[in-house]
């Protein structure tokens, strides 16, 4: 069995709230793998939304420039059906990158229920410069569509940052970014961010609401902070907010729920805050996870996705740890899927263990869990869709399982899949279906609508040998739950180098540097109700003949006999 070292899990969950001046923040799980060494290995799922991956700005005068500077064309051809939604973006004049377009990545979308054709999209998108930082920073953008996708109006959204005009509280808040986008009745959208301060130990969770489809956007409304007070100025603090996610109910335009981890030194469980009134105020955050007893969920846990039934039940689905012990150092000691299930609005919540988890490797040059030859981090947090038609939850995730290992539990070569399981409760799952190929398979997305299914997902299928990726989908048909014949189609026009942005130092090899280190921690897909569906995904491509190759957001409208 390969193995973590999971006397560190405890410890490591709260990276980020010992030392914000490196604005990191992390879980460490470990994973069981079948058919592995029992030698130490510990794979940290640390989801570092704090840094976004942009703190390669911060890398000595010696760091090398982003490959995208060394583009005097772009080399790749017309990427059409693909659509790159982004317009309006800057060019970056400090740092690694400059003279590289900003970056956008890290991709959510969310179709209107009512008018497939209006759609909201959202990144963490750098084009913003930030004056006290001196380097571009996560701003905070939507990108709606009212023709299906063929066009897109880039909206910034107001007041979130120090650089966009924030004041009080969040006058003190450099980033913004883990976006996360869902559309309520009535033509109203809700877009949750994560925001902190470079300088300073201020986190928190913030929700813009837009009444018109994406066009224009309220005040950010903040569901909760850590870390400053309401002038914005610094207190101290053990808390980081991390990883947030948004759902709202499909029967009430004025209630929905953001649930996100809290890292703090007992660990990091998932919380959520509920909203009434439409995104004016919300609740105090309420725990998620279950009170600890051996062999049960612990409190280090991240990854978290709520949805609403249109009963108005709620559930989360999220990662975490399941131990004997908060040691978590005994053999039966395993990382799992849950999903936890409330029937009041979030007070209390019923949680299930819904499959084992097998993580990534740890890449000792990167620091963090990365495919074979590939330098970005990557983790096995779970993405949620329910669908409303049928009421079949749907949860998916990618993880290494089949990837090989030595007999000393070391990977010799990653085969990342993509795996889907459902319910008709919540509580009763599904036996596990393996998606994917003999390559290499991550950070999947999942939308389902009247029993047609989508999976979308990196993959180096059609790249097997080099480090180029390609965004792909897996669909199907199910109407009780059961995945049926699944078709496999590859999304993009033309593979692409992952490397093009984001210089990392070499973590084993001092004075080195990493190439594309950062290339967001999630993808999105959304359907419509005619089976239509959206892949959103970040593409390196940039805009041929518009720009060089760079991190930018693309979509696709794919139709459901297209598959």
């Amino acid at each position: 069995m390969k193995r973590s070292n999971p006397r560190r899990l405890a410890t490591m969950a709260v990276i980020g709230v010992v030392s914000l001046a490196l604005a990191t923040s992390g879980y460490l799980a470990f994973n069981h793998q079948h058919a592995r060494a029992a030698a130490p290995f510990h794979n940290p799922l640390l989801n570092v939304t704090a840094d976004q991956g942009d703190i390669n700005d911060f890398l000595p005068p010696s760091a090398p420039p982003a490959l995208c500077a060394s583009y005097t064309t772009n080399p790749y051809n017309n990427p059409a059906p693909n659509v790159d939604v982004i317009s309006g973006d800057t060019t970056v004049t400090v740092g690694t990158q400059t003279g590289c377009k900003a970056a956008q990545n890290e991709t959510t979308i969310a179709v209107n229920p009512h008018n497939g054709k209006n759609l909201v999209a959202g990144s963490n998108d750098y084009r913003v410069f930030n004056t006290r930082e001196h380097r571009n920073d996560g701003s905070g953008y939507a990108y709606t569509t009212f023709d299906g996708g063929k066009t897109w109006a880039n909206i910034q959204l107001p007041h979130l940052t120090y650089q966009t005009g924030a004041t009080g509280t969040l006058s003190d808040m450099d980033s913004a970014g883990d976006p996360a986008i869902s559309f309520g009745p009535n033509n109203t959208v809700y877009y949750a961010n994560l925001v902190f301060s470079r300088f300073n130990s201020g986190s928190g969770v913030v929700v813009s609401v837009s009444h018109d489809g994406g066009l224009t956007w309220s005040e950010p409304s903040i569901v909760h902070t850590d870390g400053v007070d309401s002038a914005g100025k610094p207190l101290p603090t053990p808390i980081f907010n991390d990883k947030e996610w948004i759902g709202a109910d499909p029967g009430d335009s004025k209630t929905a729920y953001v649930s996100w981890t809290m890292f703090q030194p007992s660990g990091s469980p998932i919380v959520v805050s509920a909203t009434h009134d439409g995104g004016q105020t919300w609740s105090a955050p309420t725990t998620v996870n279950p009170t600890f007893t051996a062999g049960g969920i612990t409190p280090y846990s991240q990854g978290s996705i709520p949805q609403v039934g249109e009963d108005g039940q709620l559930y989360i689905a999220y990662e975490s740890a399941v131990c004997q012990s908060l040691n978590c150092d005994q053999a039966t000691d395993y990382d799992a899927v849950i999903m936890a299930k409330s029937h009041d609005g979030g007070q209390h919540f019923a949680n299930t263990v819904v499959s084992l988890d097998f993580d990534f490797p740890l890449n000792p040059h990167v620091g963090r869990s990365t495919l074979t030859g590939e330098n970005f981090r990557i983790n096995s947090f779970p993405q949620f869709t329910l669908d409303s038609d049928n009421g079949t939850l749907w949860v998916t995730w990618a993880d290494d399982r089949n990837g090989q290992y030595d007999a000393n539990g070391n990977s010799v070569k990653t085969n990342g899949d993509v795996f889907v399981a459902s319910s008709h409760d919540g509580t009763h799952w599904s036996k596990v279906t393996q998606l994917g190929t003999s390559a290499d398979e991550v950070y999947p997305a999942i939308a389902a609508n009247d029993g047609n299914v989508a999976v979308t997902t990196y993959t180096r299928a059609y790249n097997p040998t080099g480090i180029n990726l390609d965004y792909a989908a897996f669909t199907f048909s199910s109407d009780d739950g059961h995945v049926g014949a699944v078709k496999q189609k590859r999304i993009t026009t033309q593979s692409a180098n992952p490397q093009i942005q984001f210089v990392g130092a070499d973590a084993a090899v001092p004075g080195a540097f990493l190439q594309g280190v950062f290339i967001g921690d999630y993808t999105a897909v959304a359907m419509a109700s005619d089976g239509t569906y959206y892949p959103c995904w970040t593409d390196f491509r940039g805009n041929p003949g518009v720009n060089n190759p760079n991190q930018d957001v693309y979509v696709q409208a794919v139709a459901s006999h297209d598959n």
